[in-house]
């Protein structure tokens, strides 16, 4: 199933893979020059061996999410949804544990977009699986490694600058 990319995911992603791209780059002209600096015996040249590594890894990854891109599902989030949660929601919920309860933001976010820090969660996480679809007033039940969380969802927001007002 092909995963779904905001148009600010999209830039995200575009930016990415030229970052990883430009450190390829870098990474193949310090491979040339400690190749260059070993001559034939470049079996003798730990830092070789290194750059050549890094350098596998970088394709790798680069191709890994140019194929993600080139078959992703293309999303609008023209006005952010208020009524139920999905992709672009800012939502507050309640998470009640055994043994206290707190209450948290997210936005709930396409692929490439994911930033623990300013509370922006995937589409595709459990928490955000089961926040999906759910209207203010509604509750589910999460697994988490300490037992069972209820969520009840509390609020929805039109835009950051509300949530945090």
């Amino acid at each position: 199933m092909p995963v779904k990319i905001t148009p600010m995911g999209e830039q995200l992603v575009l930016k990415q893979i030229a970052d990883l791209e430009q450190e390829l780059k870098q990474v193949r002209m310090d491979k040339n020059i400690a190749f260059n600096s070993c001559g034939d015996d470049k079996i003798a040249n730990p830092n070789f061996h290194k750059l050549e590594q890094d350098e596998s890894i970088l394709v790798e990854r680069i191709q890994e999410i140019q194929h993600v891109y080139k078959t992703a599902e293309f999303i609008k989030v023209d006005e952010r949804n208020t009524e139920a949660v999905e992709i672009g929601s800012i939502v507050k919920c309640s998470f009640e544990y055994s043994d206290f309860t707190e209450e948290e933001i997210y936005e709930i976010v396409g692929y490439g977009e994911s930033n623990v820090d300013e509370n922006k969660i995937f589409y595709d996480t459990p928490v955000a699986k089961k926040l999906i679809g759910l209207k203010i007033g509604d509750e589910t039940v999460l697994s988490v490694p300490s037992g069972k969380v209820k969520c009840k969802v509390l609020q929805m927001y039109s835009g950051w600058e509300e949530a945090e007002g």
